[in-house]
């Protein structure tokens, strides 16, 4: 039986400490390949493409800048309820993840580093 984005991410999602949400996003589009939250109140599928749309100005203004629009590794935005870090994996996606204020982002940020490789691996097409 081989993995899917589904393992990956379910592996992912009980490894992090005080998890939201996570979801994997084709960026162009906004739409979650896969993932979700356990908290009601916390709407994955807006959080993509809401997301997304900050992924692609970051992108823009990078490119503005001279640094280079595919130079992001993370993004982190912080809430008065939680944390959201966005990694890129690859060119085309984003993982985005929610963990509460009681989280730790360097052990996050190391989970996700971790991760990506195996979301690369299992990414569809």
């Amino acid at each position: 039986m081989s993995t899917t984005v589904f393992d990956v991410l379910n592996r992912f999602r009980a490894e992090v400490p005080h998890f939201i949400s996570t979801d994997l996003v084709e960026i162009d589009s906004g739409m979650s390949i896969a993932g979700g939250s356990i908290d009601p109140n916390f709407d994955s599928s807006v959080a993509s493409a809401s997301f997304a749309e900050v992924v692609k100005s970051n992108s823009r203004a990078l490119d503005l800048l001279g640094v280079g629009a595919n130079s992001t590794e993370d993004i982190l935005i912080t809430t008065t309820n939680a944390y959201v870090l966005i990694r890129m994996v690859g060119r085309n996606h984003y993982l985005g993840l929610a963990l509460s204020r009681q989280g730790t982002l360097g052990f996050a940020r190391a989970l996700m580093t971790k991760y990506t490789p195996l979301l690369l691996q299992v990414l569809p097409g």
